[in-house]
């Protein structure tokens, strides 16, 4: 059987070369900034559960509570948004491909857990003057909880870096 182009669905838009060129650019400024984001977060995380120093820990956990509001939950809005145009305007597609449909989840389960869990145990940091380290690390309940989404993140991010330079697996079967 013969298809001509009579029976052909037709062709959705696809971003041009210079829209594709910009998404692209905003997508890869979106990853690699909140790859730096959880590289900064990590360290004030460490030194917040590590130092004996009440104020130097205080200091630490104030500044996650201000770094992270203004950059994860934009960075993660612009990824998965640029993301998605993407792949609805580019040969590649949503879920035509197994990497990018890999790629497609990593970012809508990173976004939810910035807006899930994320920013309300951020937000819910109440950090005050204490003499020790302890003290500070005590008054936050259980403060280790921020080691995990820098952790997290930066290994689902660069295992998405990955993805977009291998592109493994081939075609999804339809």
């Amino acid at each position: 059987m013969t298809t001509t182009t009579q029976n052909l669905p037709p062709r959705r838009e696809r971003l041009s070369r210079r829209q594709r060129q910009a998404v692209l650019v905003l997508h890869i400024i979106s990853a690699v900034g909140w790859i730096g984001v959880d590289l900064a977060l990590l360290p004030l995380v460490l030194t917040g559960l590590t130092t004996d120093d009440g104020a130097t820990a205080a200091a630490a956990y104030r500044a996650v509570a201000i770094f992270v509001p203004w950059t994860v939950p934009a960075l993660s809005v612009l990824i998965v948004t640029t993301g998605v145009l993407l792949g609805l305007g580019t040969k590649w597609g949503l879920v035509r491909y197994w990497w990018v449909t890999t790629k497609l989840v990593i970012s809508l389960i990173l976004t939810t857990l910035v807006f899930v869990s994320l920013l309300p145990a951020v937000m819910g940091l109440e950090v005050t003057a204490a003499t020790t380290g302890d003290e500070v690390r005590s008054a936050l309940g259980d403060p280790t909880m921020f080691l995990y989404p820098p952790v997290v993140s930066s290994l689902m991010l660069a295992t998405a870096v990955v993805l977009s330079v291998k592109k493994p697996w081939g075609r999804r079967s339809h």
